[in-house]
């Protein structure tokens, strides 16, 4: 039996590393493409791309990252020019790598130029068109409020094919609830990040009592059992998945490898829609109950 289990581990691992290789890719591919929705590379857009490119190699040590950040810093007269030509290779021949029929991979690829377009918090006219056309395209986000509302915004945006201050600042926060805050806000790769989803009101120890709670992601905290313990002893019910009897959702910092998608997966999904048709469940960040517990 032990053996029959350590083989299964073992085909599990090779199973997640497979689709979070997958899932990486798209999203790197996505990023490049949004850095390079303005056809160049503002100055404000050059650190958020250089950081990005240094978490990829954290991540999966990435050839290609590498050479971004060597092309970057090779000093030369023109390098932004360079440099625009080799995203723009790259991005090109990784794209090709990309199932166009895989809704779960053009959403990861949209989550990635979402996160490109607003590395700098601006969001110009000619990000906005074409983040407007992925948005509009085949991916499983589309029950996701999230993206219904930025579909909603972008269209009205556009109605006058101008992007204001005020319209750039809403499409940004938007993005931000999908993947996490930009790189000019926090200073950290939007591979990096979670979302920011989190409800304005503080956990309070009538909220948790007699509650039905979710816990999704990993717990800078402690594992997830030791967290549910934690919960438990304030009256929580803690439940495996969102069901409409969930009162709270508490999304861990430290996220998860194996999210489906590059910054949430099936349990954070479920729950936004379920929001979308009712009042609950309410959503925090782990900092929020680390709050709530130091007390």
């Amino acid at each position: 039996m032990s053996r029959k289990l350590a083989y299964e581990s073992e085909v599990l691992q090779t199973i997640h590393e497979k689709a979070n290789t997958e899932k990486n890719e798209c999203f790197f591919v996505g990023f490049l493409e949004g850095v390079l929705a303005n056809n160049r590379i503002d100055e404000t857009e050059l650190e958020p791309l250089l950081a990005e490119c240094e978490a990829i190699c954290r991540q999966v040590r990435d050839a290609d990252a590498l050479e971004i950040i060597a092309e970057a810093s090779a000093g030369h007269h023109d390098t932004s020019r360079e440099l625009l030509d080799l995203l723009a290779q790259i991005a090109e021949i990784r794209s090709q790598s990309i199932d166009p029929a895989c809704t779960r991979s053009s959403a990861n690829r949209l989550l990635g130029f979402c996160a490109g377009v607003n590395c700098d918090s601006i969001i110009t006219g000619a990000e906005a068109r074409v983040l407007n056309d992925r948005i509009n395209a085949g991916h499983d986000l589309d029950d996701d409020p999230r993206v219904a509302s930025l579909r909603r915004v972008l269209l009205d945006a556009l109605e006058d094919d101008i992007i204001d201050p005020t319209e750039s600042s809403e499409i940004s926060e938007l993005i931000t609830s999908l993947v996490g805050d930009s790189y000019a806000d926090t200073g950290i790769a939007s591979s990096e990040t979670l979302p920011v989803i989190q409800d304005l009101d503080q956990i309070t120890e009538e909220m948790i009592a007699d509650s039905m709670i979710v816990l999704t992601g990993a717990f800078a905290f402690g594992t997830r059992s030791e967290v549910s313990e934690v919960l438990e002893s304030y009256g929580a019910i803690v439940q495996r998945t969102p069901t409409r009897e969930t009162d709270v959702v508490v999304i861990g910092t430290v996220g998860s490898a194996h999210y489906t998608h590059k910054h949430h997966g099936g349990k954070l999904a479920k729950a936004l829609k379920m929001r979308a048709d009712g009042p609950a469940p309410r959503i925090y960040l782990e900092a929020q109950l680390r709050a709530f517990l130091s007390r």
